[in-house]
């Protein structure tokens, strides 16, 4: 990925669209060296997860991939991220996901639920807490975090001061993640990925059985 890392970084110090249009056959390298991470991955990921198959369209995740300016006046992306789901719930589902990024890259097993699934999570983690905490706490023993960005300050509505699991109940989303360290062979690299979702795996599991997905 050496040469997708050296475009972000450039792309982070000269970012505009003069410098983007001068520089698209470094970016269109970039994007062709994502998307065959995301191939291989998901190719691996395949004899890990059951849900997963060939019937699969790869070009729903690698279609993330483009650097896209948000708004008109806003910067370029600096990141290249890959989504890969069965898409078994129309998109409402937990995803495996890669962020691409010199300032820090890292895998995750990712959730970022509409009003109804999140309603619907908060109420599966309410009734199944000890096993999620099991399924986290395994996955911190792999090396994983809880992503506790952007969660609320206080309990929802409906919550009372001190319900159990509160933690969890203040997330807006539900991920763990672990960091890619770049600094190996391809094959290493991609043994690592793998190991990782694999060890993640139970908090896969879990999330799909809250949304009935197992």
């Amino acid at each position: 990925m050496r040469h997708t890392l050296e475009f972000l970084t450039n792309l982070a110090s000269n970012n505009d669209q003069s410098w983007f249009l001068d520089h698209i056959g470094d970016y269109e390298q970039a994007r062709t060296e994502v998307s065959d991470l995301a191939f291989s991955v998901f190719e691996q990921l395949l004899s890990l997860d059951p849900l997963l198959n060939d019937e699969v369209d790869p070009a729903r995740f690698i279609g993330t991939l483009v650097v896209i300016k948000p708004k008109k006046s806003a910067p370029y992306l600096t990141h290249f991220a890959i989504s890969i789901s069965p898409v078994a719930n129309q998109g409402n589902e937990p995803v495996y996901y890669l962020h691409i990024d010199p300032n820090g890259s890292y895998l995750s097993i990712k959730y970022v639920p509409d009003v109804f699934g999140l309603q619907v999570m908060r109420n599966f983690i309410t009734k199944n807490l000890h096993r999620f905490e099991e399924v986290l706490s395994a996955a911190f023993s792999a090396g994983f975090a809880l992503n506790e960005q952007g969660a609320l300050t206080s309990l929802p509505k409906g919550y009372p001061e001190g319900a159990a699991g509160e933690r969890y109940l203040k997330l807006k989303q539900y991920e763990v993640s672990s960091p890619i360290d770049w600094n190996k062979s391809n094959d290493e690299l991609m043994k690592d990925i793998v190991v990782s979702f694999d060890a993640a795996m139970p908090v896969l599991s879990f999330l799909r059985e809250g949304l009935g997905l197992d």
